[in-house]
């Protein structure tokens, strides 16, 4: 419960004003069973006469009860009532008391009724006391006393009862109106808190998740990251709202509920400690049955979301391999599972509800039977005993109220342990606390010293020793075969991922002694995957500059050989773009992308892959666009076409994440096996300006001289 409530931390003053208004909602809701047994006792049994002291008096009467007092109690009367009018009657001064517990009614009490007793003894009148079980019968006959003598001067006793009921009327529908304000503030608080808490918390998992690297993405993985920042959230804010509602009421509620059974004492106090006992029974048993199985529930909602990710990533292979089937049944085992486990817990917490009305129940009948016998025997008012029905039931509705959101409380500890899980998570790749600024003789410049890489819980590493340099303006080119780390090379430059040996550095300084933002902000840089951003051309390509001009958006998009489709598009540079760029052609994402790094005029131009959609026209026109128009700037392209790189000033030939090759295509051709079998796999001798005698000498290891770069074909 202690991590769900450090979710209030920045709502204290909500949590305090609900609090109070809690409070104040108790003390109305308490008041009612108080006036319902006044309503029993006084306006029902005594007539609504709530006091001994009565209004107005016979003259002769009052000196017959005064014989019976001590001077200073004859005194306190005489002062209290007025002079005898025509009729003899004496009338209670405005500013006497006449509360119950006042000294007028103490000194009026006993001699009303002795008198009323001598009177029911000589009339042989039923036993007012005895019938109706009260516990004082000096009171109750006293009381019984102002009736008759209102009855004997004439007074309308029914007008009597009938104002007290309408004056407790009012009272209880003000106290009921009071109420219905305390709890219509508090549900109002409660649902803005709990709502804010909730934006709050996504906001600063989204914040978290924005400062990870790939390493702690991986380590979650994004289904459950996504499960955290939704379902998980969702829980919290239903948890919070409730709390504010419901578990800081119900405590509220039942101590004062329990201080007003004890000062009642009507002999029944033991029933309370019973049902509390057997609730709390009830609900350890609860929580025992269902936390595991909650824990559980979490987890099968990734998995639920991570294959339902998975067949939306996938479908189109899944229909062009017709796995539908095999598809529905992997995402039916996982649903089927979070079904079974959701039955258990529901059925679980489906007991607690009609557990506890029968404890309520059996409670009622308790305080019933046991009550009737003390009213029997003269020790309590049925009155009395109705309001300690109330108030006993009010304690065990707190424990009900408690139980209910016991329902939901164990998901909610899960859901909130996993997101403090990520919260606490320290990103593995941050700015240093005091950042060093670039050197600007050396703008522009990328080296590699010594550079070795491993991902996270791999055995071998992907790069080994690693050293190059990129000079300003220079155009960079890595080839290799599958997996031999060109992505992840590339993907070290903007500190995606840190290096494990050696350093990378960025216009003379290491990449992690600059600041993130300065870094990235030098850096275009395109993905093998070029994801685009539901919205519009113009948005996707000024995504990283947003005040990018139009004719910045034109220019970039222009280099990146999209004028052309984007123009035959409705709406142009407006058309929309669907979510990951759904709704335009690999080609056309990809330039795009490319344009989107060109917009930020970056020092450093880093290409992954991003010509592989391209056509060879395409990919031409796009190279001699970027030659020509990004001439100042460094350009580190991954590739696996050797036509694209042909024209580099530096290819690096990668091999199991060593550099076995570096230099201009020319001097690779003569010098480096692995290069070649590239080259001869794309390209036929011929058109390399090799022959087979040439090629064959290359890849037995025995180099030879080159022709010169113009000799050389570009395919």
């Amino acid at each position: 419960m202690f991590q769900i409530f450090r979710f209030f931390k920045g709502h204290v003053p909500s949590f305090i004003a609900c609090l109070a208004l809690l409070v104040v909602q108790a003390l109305f809701e308490l008041a009612l069973p108080g006036f319902m047994s006044d309503i029993v006792d006084v306006g029902i049994q005594q007539g609504g006469i709530e006091s001994c002291v009565p209004a107005t008096i016979q003259a002769n009467v009052l000196l017959e009860l005064e014989a019976e007092m001590t001077p200073s109690e004859r005194a306190c009367v005489d002062a209290s009532y007025g002079p005898a009018d025509a009729h003899g009657v004496r009338a209670l001064a405005p500013d006497a008391d006449a509360s119950p517990d006042g000294a007028l009614a103490k000194a009026l009490e006993a001699p009303e009724a002795a008198y009323y007793g001598a009177w029911e003894a000589a009339s042989g009148a039923e036993d007012v006391a005895a019938s109706s079980g009260d516990a004082d019968v000096a009171e109750l006959r006293a009381i019984e006393f102002v009736r008759e003598e209102y009855r004997a001067q004439g007074v309308d006793l029914v007008a009597i009862q009938n104002g007290y009921l309408a004056k407790m009327a009012w009272l209880m529908f003000g106290v009921t109106a009071g109420s219905f304000a305390a709890t219509f503030c508090v549900g109002y608080i409660a649902s803005r808190t709990g709502a804010a808490i909730a934006r709050d918390t996504r906001r600063a998992l989204f914040s978290r998740v924005m400062d990870f690297s790939p390493a702690e993405v991986g380590r979650f993985s994004q289904a459950s990251l996504i499960t955290r920042s939704t379902n998980d959230v969702q829980q919290i804010q239903f948890v919070a709202t409730m709390s504010l509602r419901m578990v800081l009421f119900a405590p509220i509620m039942g101590i004062v509920a329990t201080l007003e059974v004890v000062a009642a004492s009507t002999g029944l106090e033991w029933v309370i400690p019973v049902a509390v006992i057997v609730i709390l029974a009830l609900m350890g048993l609860m929580f025992g049955l269902t936390m595991p199985r909650f824990r559980l529930m979490q987890r099968l909602v990734d998995r639920v979301n991570f294959v339902a990710r998975d067949l939306l990533d996938g479908l189109m292979p899944i229909r062009a391999f017709n796995r539908e089937e095999f598809e529905l049944e992997r995402f039916d085992d996982a649903s089927g599972e979070l079904r079974d486990t959701q039955l258990f817990t529901g059925r679980v917490m489906s007991l607690v509800n009609p557990m506890i009305m029968l404890v309520m129940n059996l409670v009622t009948v308790a305080i019933v039977w046991f009550g009737a016998e003390h009213i029997a025997q003269g020790g309590l008012l049925v009155g009395t005993m109705m309001a300690f029905i109330s108030y006993t039931m009010l304690i065990v509705s707190a424990f009900m109220v408690l139980a209910m959101v016991a329902v939901m409380l164990p998901r909610a500890q899960v859901a909130a342990q996993r997101i403090h899980e990520v919260l606490e998570t320290e990103p593995s790749i941050v700015s240093p606390e005091s950042p060093k600024a670039p050197g600007e003789e050396a703008r522009g410049t990328i080296a590699f010293k010594d550079v070795s890489f491993t991902y996270p819980g791999a055995a071998e590493p992907v790069l080994r020793h690693v050293s190059f340099s990129c000079e300003r303006g220079e155009t960079v080119a890595v080839i290799g075969a599958t997996g031999t780390g060109k992505s992840t090379l590339v993907s070290l430059v903007p500190r995606l991922w840190d290096v494990g040996e050696g350093s990378v550095e960025v216009d003379g300084v290491d990449v992690r002694e600059l600041s993130l933002s300065d870094l990235r902000s030098r850096i275009g840089y395109v993905p093998q995957q070029g994801l685009l951003f539901k919205g519009t051309i113009t948005s996707n390509i000024a995504f990283g500059e947003e005040e990018a001009s139009k004719s910045t958006i034109e220019r970039a998009a222009a280099i990146a050989q999209a004028t052309e489709f984007i123009e035959e598009r409705e709406g142009g540079f407006e058309a929309p773009v669907a979510e990951r760029g759904s709704n335009v052609s690999g080609g056309q994402r990809q330039r795009l992308a490319i344009a989107r790094a060109l917009a930020v005029s970056p020092e450093i131009l880093i290409l992954d892959d991003a010509f592989s959609a391209l056509d060879y026209q395409t990919d031409a026109a796009l190279r001699q666009a970027l030659a020509a128009e990004e001439e100042g700037a460094t350009v580190l392209v991954v590739a696996q076409r050797v036509a694209t790189i042909m024209g580099a000033d530096k290819i690096l030939v990668l091999d199991d994440g060593e550099v076995v090759g570096e230099g201009t295509h020319a001097e690779l051709l003569g010098s480096c096996p692995a290069y070649l079998r590239i080259a001869v796999s794309q390209l036929a001798p011929e058109e390399l300006g090799l022959s087979e005698e040439e090629v064959a000498r290359v890849l037995r290891g025995t180099s030879f001289a080159t022709p010169s770069a113009g000799e050389v074909g570009h395919g």
